[in-house]
């Protein structure tokens, strides 16, 4: 894959390309690797949560759409538990491809858990689908326990869920002739949800990150916003459908696809990483 991709994209392109897709990080620039860290973009290196919630996502509801186009299949068959079961395999399939570190692995078991609760008719995004990962993560690794990235991957995860379960039914559960209702036409809730979700996730982890890295992110909030649509709907499906292309020799247009949204990306992290106190420093706790 690595080889496939240096056709095209040269330098920390090609480095974050491939760490993207297989886990590989070690090509990444210095200066660059500091900026993304600094600004609070670092978590997009690191093959975790948000990256198998993008793929397993993608392959969701591109098989429901799929389906979708045939009327027969909609009435008489479940297509969304068949998009929950391909989109599983795909989530299983990345694992492997990326070298199955702890972090994808447990983000894995999260995903896993809730796709698993679409196909057998229950709620999906809950506080115990969070403690049933939780549980076979530590049952798998008791250690995981005192290391950072459990902390900090199930604390933000912990921040969205009560975000979703809590936050978006007192937000938008308003009367559809108020003024609430007009925001959400235009694209008002989505945005505010996007802003919200970077928000409680910063500051979920915002205590583990400095007492572990004696560091924090103040405007990590404001690189997210910037940098992670670009991220979710250009660099993440352009490096799938790369993937997908590479047997048949019709990839290169996708990586060239891949590198122009991880230029946008490059430049959030340098710009952010350049403001005045953009790096908090934090003695030992």
């Amino acid at each position: 894959i690595d080889a496939r991709i240096r056709n095209v994209l040269e330098g920390d392109k090609r480095a974050i390309a491939t760490a993207l897709l297989t886990g590989r990080r070690d090509a990444i620039s210095p200066p660059v690797n500091d900026a993304m860290f600094v600004s609070g973009l670092g978590h997009v290196l690191s093959i975790s949560g948000y990256h198998i919630a993008v793929v397993a996502g993608i392959v969701f509801f591109a098989i429901r759409a799929l389906l979708a186009l045939v009327p027969v299949l909609t009435v008489s068959f479940p297509i969304k538990k068949w998009s929950a079961a391909g989109a599983l395999l795909a989530a299983a399939f990345y694992l492997l491809l990326s070298g199955a570190e702890v972090a994808t692995q447990r983000s894995f078991f999260m995903t896993a858990v809730v796709l698993i609760a679409v196909m057998v008719d229950r709620r999906a995004i809950t506080f115990r689908t969070l403690a049933v990962a939780a549980m076979i993560v530590l049952a798998m690794a008791p250690e995981a326990l005192v290391h950072p990235s459990f902390q900090m991957s199930f604390a933000a995860t912990l921040g969205l869920v009560a975000l979703v379960q809590i936050g978006m039914p007192a937000l938008f559960a308003a009367p559809d002739h108020s003024a609430t209702a007009r925001v959400a036409l235009w694209g008002g809730r989505e945005f505010t949800m996007l802003l919200l979700a970077s928000l409680v996730a910063g500051l979920a982890t915002m205590p583990y990150a400095a007492f572990h890295f004696h560091r924090i992110t103040p405007f990590g909030v404001v690189a997210n916003l910037a940098a992670m649509p670009v991220v979710s709907a250009l660099v993440m499906p352009a490096g799938l459908l790369g993937l997908l292309a590479m047997p048949f020799g019709f990839d290169g247009f996708f990586w060239w696809l891949m590198g122009a949204g991880i230029d946008w990306m490059v430049a959030v992290a340098r710009w952010v990483a350049g403001l005045p106190g953009a790096v908090g420093r934090m003695a030992a706790f």
